[in-house]
């Protein structure tokens, strides 16, 4: 074998050499590199494919999206030999409860009614296919109406899917007939119950229920949660025998899976990653897709989300293949992580086998891993290399132990029937942000006397196959315009029947278009959940709402016509400004039949559950009556509220002036209320851009100071977050560095690996709640913090001054770096980060 010695420095122009590029390590010859041995008779466990997750309404702006912009995302999701290339698509069975960043509407609210067009995974599987006939489609519940555990005999309600598990598993089985019968769509799996227990006599009774229909192919997936499912299977033949696949939901390669393996059963990943889709969510996946079968046996993974169509200002912004979160502009962005999806799908096809481990997979010498697929009939193979450090290797969970990864120079060899003369390549670095590598291909790699060699640098994620039908799909995106457009009206009657009015996310309950009963020409919005569901998160401690504009939001006047139903006299419906996801925090006007209304922070608790909620004001207005339409109205700007109903003024008083968030629609309780002609309008004199400050030189210090209200903002308080940790003003280039010696931070010329720049947080918890941001290599840790005089500095020293603040919270939509998410009423107004 020869060896390499390695020598620091760039590769001179005139110089060639297989395998190796300009930029990276120089190699010069002396004896060998590390080799590995891919060989093709070692086959072992069948490759179940790689997938992604349309789940917790994180799909929900897509369907919102113009043409062609949509189809180009889907394409991009699908369609192979494109972009991610997906193998298996993984949906919620809707539950009518909230699942994550919003509610998925169930196909069958009662025993008796069913609607098989309902929402928007039906469309999403439709394009699927579309793009690619043979995608896997797999399926989980979060969340279940609550006649699923009611007694059949009293209706009384359990709470639970499994007190009554003839009843679930009929309810499963209904959407997986509904998905034959009403879409020609094949579902492949179906789970038990997303990351909540499972149920031996409930996997069984599914288990009937599928067969008795005719779906005895259709696997059943347990648990999708926690690896403690293995031991209930191994002490029990006959529940065993039920389960087809064990699937785990964010495991560690560290964590032990003997008792999972010794099942003899496929083991999946479930659900992955859930990490921001920036360079370090790709590599975070690259890892994984590699990590999880070298380490874990695992066959399959499969990505949470699909893509991040999740409007910021709900749980987990951004977290997927792409972002689409503009329907109105038609822009995404953000391709990493489906470029990263790509080095796999477009190299292999479920039912290829994987080499074993040290005869084709494993631990490359230096770190990171490598995989190697085979076809079934041996002609072709691909490998896979990850090779990402730990800084950028870690996803959101589980926690990852400290590696040392560095670059290497590997020689493979190929046996067992493998063969080939030229290799393709194709390689992106997620690491390096001059290299701007995303799946790009390169010069084939030559095989000589069996063997080929590759520069394996930091960051790396390499393919290197026998293939040549792989490409990286081109299509350009609109440009982005973040600011949701105001003013806006919607009338619902152009929406289909079962869908959701444009811009609108249901959090609790769940709100489609319905014909109008008594207009046949009219489309109205119905709150359609008459009863708590049985829920996976909060089911809906405050009545149900649906959102709508930014989170960024103050100054707005909601109007909308409510028509209440005439069997619920108890029924108000509301409309609010300010809302945080689930208007805990939020301007809320209801009002009811008689006329009786409130004005609210919060939204209001039901049964008396729930929190948040406080009195600003009542009173009575005219009777808004029951089966008639009313008309409701409130306005806040700055400091002050006022209300209407029916065109008559009821309130109008001072109120916290330092909230932001949603407009919403909503209802007090589990009422079918119905909503019309909705409004919503930029108010006051708030809506202006603020006069910036003279560009930032080198040195200036960095400030905080008020947020820009409304979302209207500007170059001063505009900032990237990037993947190597950096703090970059957009406007000036220049990156926040902690001063040396000194309680202070200002702008300077960005430095790569300039620990004084590095701010290392969670990428992905940055974007939703307040996170701390590390300057890195300190001990003890000195975080960014900030005054309320506007002072910023770096500091390990503890406790926080009084009035300080050491977390922070990005918003995208306005790049600001802000000390809060959610108001919090002692920090006072928002204060965020500023050049000047």
């Amino acid at each position: 074998k020869l060896q390499f010695l390695y020598l620091i420095g760039e590769l001179p122009t005139s110089t060639t050499m297989t395998g190796a590029r300009r930029g990276a390590v120089v190699l010069a010859c002396a004896a060998c590199c590390v080799g590995y041995r891919l060989d093709g008779a070692s086959a072992a466990e069948v490759f179940d494919g790689i997938g992604a997750l349309s789940a917790g309404a994180s799909s929900r702006a897509l369907a919102d999206y113009p043409e062609p912009a949509r189809s180009d995302i889907l394409d991009y999701l699908f369609l192979p030999n494109f972009g991610a290339s997906l193998q298996v698509l993984k949906v919620e069975i809707g539950g009518d409860s909230g699942s994550t960043d919003g509610t998925e509407a169930s196909h069958m609210r009662t025993p008796t009614e069913s609607d098989y067009t309902r929402g928007y995974e039906w469309w999403l599987m439709n394009e699927a296919k579309a793009r690619n006939p043979g995608i896997r489609i797999a399926a989980l519940p979060w969340a279940f109406p609550s006649w699923v555990g009611a007694d059949p005999a009293t209706g009384a309600p359990s709470g639970s899917p499994y007190s009554y598990p003839n009843q679930t598993a009929a309810y499963v089985t209904k959407w997986v007939e509904g998905a034959v019968h009403a879409h020609n769509i094949s579902v492949d799996s179906v789970g038990v119950w997303n990351e909540r227990a499972s149920s031996k006599e409930y996997v069984l009774n599914l288990r009937s229920a599928l067969d008795a229909a005719g779906f005895a192919k259709t696997k059943i997936v347990a648990k999708d949660g926690g690896a403690d499912i293995c031991a209930d299977l191994a002490n029990d033949a006959e529940y065993a025998a039920a389960v087809d696949v064990v699937g785990l939901h964010y495991p560690s390669d560290y964590a032990d899976y003997s008792t999972c393996r010794a099942l003899g059963k496929p083991l999946w990943s479930s659900e992955e990653s859930s990490s921001y889709d920036d360079n370090n969510g790709a590599a975070c996946w690259a890892r994984v897709m590699n990590s999880h079968y070298v380490l874990s046996g695992m066959t399959s993974n499969i990505i949470w989300a699909l893509l991040g169509s999740m409007y910021h200002g709900t749980a987990w912004y951004g977290c997927g293949m792409l972002t689409a979160v503009e329907p109105w502009s038609g822009h995404y962005e953000n391709m990493q992580v489906a470029w990263a999806t790509a080095h796999t799908t477009q190299f292999t096809q479920v039912g290829w086998r994987y080499l074993a481990n040290g005869t084709g997979s494993g631990t490359l010498e230096r770190g990171g891993y490598y995989v190697t697929y085979v076809s079934p009939d041996g002609g072709d193979f691909s490998l896979v290399i990850a090779k990402v450090s730990h800084a950028h290797a870690q996803c959101i969970r589980p926690k990852l132990p400290e590696e040392a990864v560095a670059p290497e120079v590997a020689s493979f060899t190929l046996a067992g029937g493998l063969h080939a003369t030229r290799l393709a390549v194709f390689r992106s670095n997620y690491e390096d942000p001059a290299s701007k590598l995303l799946f790009e291909q390169e010069a084939d790699v030559e095989v000589a006397n069996g063997t080929f060699t590759l520069s394996i640098s930091l960051g790396d994620h390499i393919t290197v196959s026998t293939l040549r039908s792989a490409r990286k799909g081109r299509h350009t995106p609109p440009p982005s315009s973040p600011q949701f457009p105001l003013p806006y009206t919607a009338d619902f009657d152009a929406v289909a029947i079962g869908q959701s009015g444009f811009g609108f996310t249901d959090q609790i309950g769940s709100f489609q278009v319905v014909a109008d009963a008594t207009n046949a020409t009219n489309r109205v919005t119905r709150q359609g959940v008459e009863a708590l569901p049985i829920g996976w998160a909060d089911p809906g401690s405050q009545g149900p709402v649906s959102l709508i504009g930014m989170k960024e939001f103050q100054d707005l006047a909601v109007a909308v016509s409510v028509r209440l139903p005439t069997a619920a006299p108890a029924a108000a419906g509301c409309v609010a400004t300010r809302a945080n996801q689930m208007w805990t925090n939020a301007v809320v006007f209801c009002v009811n039949a008689t006329g009786g209304w409130n004005l609210t922070y919060g939204g209001p608790p039901q049964s008396g559950a729930g929190g948040g909620q406080t009195a600003i004001a009542t009173g009575r207005a005219a009777p808004l009556g029951a089966g008639v339409w009313g008309r409701l109205q409130l306005r806040t700007v700055n400091g002050t509220a006022e209300a209407w109903v029916n065109g008559v003024e009821v309130a109008s008083m001072q109120i916290r002036h330092i909230d932001s968030g949603f407009a919403a629609i909503g209802v007090n309780s589990w009422y079918a209320v119905e909503f019309d002609d909705f409004a919503l309008t930029a108010e006051g004199d708030r809506w202006a851009a603020p006069a910036r400050c003279a560009p930032p030189a080198a040195g200036a210090a960095v400030r905080a100071r008020p947020c820009p209200t409304n979302g209207v903002t500007n170059d001063d308080v505009r900032w990237e977050m990037t993947s190597s940790w950096q703090i970059r003003h957009a406007a000036s280039g220049l990156c926040v560095t902690a001063v040396t010696g000194a309680p202070a931070a200002e702008l300077r010329p960005c430095e790569l690996n300039a620990p004084s720049q590095q701010f290392t947080n969670d990428y992905t918890q940055l974007r939703g709640m307040d996170t701390y941001l590390v300057v890195n290599g300190t001990s003890p840790a000195a975080t960014l913090r900030a005054s309320p005089s506007g002072a910023v500095y770096a500091t390990a020293a503890q406790p926080v001054a009084a009035g300080d603040w050491a977390s922070w919270v990005f918003f995208p939509n306005t790049k600001q770096l802000r000390n809060q998410y959610d108001t919090e009423v002692a920090k006072g107004y928002p204060m965020c980060l500023a050049a000047c």
